[in-house]
């Protein structure tokens, strides 16, 4: 049964892996921005799994089945670390660049869309994460709910001078929540130091 686990881990953690990679290539190639983004986040993610389970697996050998299941308790931590914050803030930090990129297209309810769509992801994170996570998120929240609002009012505003007016503050927005984003994806180990993603999926 406990082989059954450490496999099983390992065959999720890899198709996860794999996914991750093919999502942070695909989209965003070429543009300065999204290359200076940086995704090694991911690949920490990996090797700290592989090291769990690698020493799981030698504990496991050795017929240190306590230190085994140990290894294998810390090696499915980082797998919803993983889960349920690197990978939906990473999609969080491309909507909101493809949001400001739509939004330069004079496409605003597209571009609100989109910006919508990365609030609900914000707040699933959130939600998950504990308290350390959520007061992480709450001046992103704040900034990504000024921007909706903007946003909103350029949307329904019709003279050209106000709209222009109105295009360059979106514009000026969206960079600096974009920036924010980042720096939370980046700084993943001091937003994390205090979640507790497995209590949380217990809960759920």
């Amino acid at each position: 049964m406990k082989n059954q686990i450490y496999y099983g881990i390992i065959l999720g953690t890899a198709l996860l892996m794999i996914s991750c990679q093919e999502d942070s290539g695909a989209r965003g190639s070429g543009d300065p921005a999204i290359e200076q983004a940086g995704f090694g986040y991911l690949t920490d993610s990996g090797v700290r799994i592989q090291k769990a389970l690698q020493t799981g697996r030698e504990k496991l050998t050795a017929g240190n089945e306590p230190a085994a299941l140990a290894s294998i308790k810390d090696a499915e931590s980082a797998v919803w670390i993983l889960l349920y914050y690197d990978v939906p803030m990473t999609e969080v930090r491309q909507l909101i660049y493809d949001a400001g990129r739509i939004h330069a297209m004079q496409r605003q309810q597209d571009a609100l869309n989109l910006l919508k769509r990365s609030a609900e992801i914000l707040l699933e994170v959130e939600q998950r994460g504990g308290s350390s996570v959520h007061e992480a998120m709450q001046e992103i929240r704040a900034t990504t709910s000024d921007l909706q609002m903007l946003l909103e009012e350029e949307t329904k505003t019709r003279e050209a001078k106000p709209k222009a007016e109105l295009s360059k503050k979106v514009a000026a927005k969206f960079e600096v929540l974009w920036h924010k984003v980042n720096m939370l994806v980046l700084k993943s180990n001091i937003v994390l130091s205090g979640a507790d993603f497995d209590q949380a999926i217990k809960v759920q």
